[in-house]
């Protein structure tokens, strides 16, 4: 494999998750900013990362293809269909194309390797990334696609039909927890805590919650039994919870999402 310092890399569109890519790659040293051209109808999101990180802009999406050996495509959904018209004449058969957009298959964009779903904790170094290869992949497209992925969090490889069910769990994920924690907070201040009070105890609770599920050998069930006793204040809550089909509640949410993310790949 060509060594990371070495790779040029290309984002077109640099919202919240093409530009968490691009500083997530300069973080961890893979390339130099001058390795690294980004583009995006917005030229304030371009301004800003060239002004922050020294990487180079481009005036459109030819320009980014003629210059990187891996493309990040990072626009929304919608606008696939002319982007991928706009950049179909201009690709290299060495060149690694990946796709970062809901609902967008491999076999719409006919590339080296096909869609990659992030989800937001990658603005913090602690995504999951999830990619399926496109019939046209070689070692060389996976490596440089993880070796990116893994800039940003942890990254794993699945077929392409679970893409829409990973963009429903993990790439829209965050936005669960988040409006569970928006809850928690409300609890919090109803009961007469301040919100600065409310909100530094729910955040230290699931961001402790979440690395004992990731450090200990037992299972979030074990986990969750292991702190409800009998009569005690937890019970009350999860029989509250149960009490008005809380789970299937979240798992009705959760497919929907996907059945949304399966509409925007038609």
């Amino acid at each position: 494999m060509e060594q990371g310092g070495d790779l040029r890399i290309g984002v077109i569109g640099v919202g919240n998750m093409g530009g968490a890519l691009v500083r997530g790659i300069l973080a961890r040293g893979m390339t130099s900013g001058q390795n690294v051209i980004v583009s995006d109808l917005d030229e304030k999101k371009v301004a800003e990362l060239v002004d922050d990180l020294g990487v180079r802009s481009a005036s459109d999406s030819s320009e980014v293809m003629d210059f990187a050996d891996l493309v990040v495509l990072a626009a929304k959904p919608q606008a696939f269909p002319n982007l991928l018209a706009s950049i179909a004449t201009r690709f290299r058969p060495e060149q690694t194309i990946m796709s970062i957009a809901a609902g967008v298959t491999t076999a719409s964009i006919e590339s080296s390797l096909g869609g990659v779903m992030p989800n937001l904790p990658a603005l913090v170094g602690e995504g999951i990334s999830v990619f399926s290869r496109g019939a046209n992949a070689g070692n060389i497209d996976v490596e440089r696609v993880d070796s990116v992925l893994r800039a940003v969090g942890d990254s794993l490889e699945a077929p392409e039909e679970l893409m829409d069910p990973v963009t429903a769990l993990s790439g829209t994920g965050p936005a669960y927890i988040f409006h569970t924690m928006e809850a928690m907070i409300e609890s919090g201040i109803e009961m007469g805590m301040s919100p600065e009070m409310a909100e530094r105890l729910v955040l230290q609770t699931v961001l402790g919650a979440a690395r004992l599920a990731i450090e200990s050998p037992l299972d979030t069930t074990a986990l969750r039994e292991g702190v409800t006793s009998k009569g005690g204040t937890t019970e009350a809550a999860i029989s509250h919870l149960g009490d008005n089909d809380y789970v299937r509640l979240v798992i009705d949410a959760i497919l929907a999402a996907r059945d949304c993310s399966e509409q925007l790949g038609e």
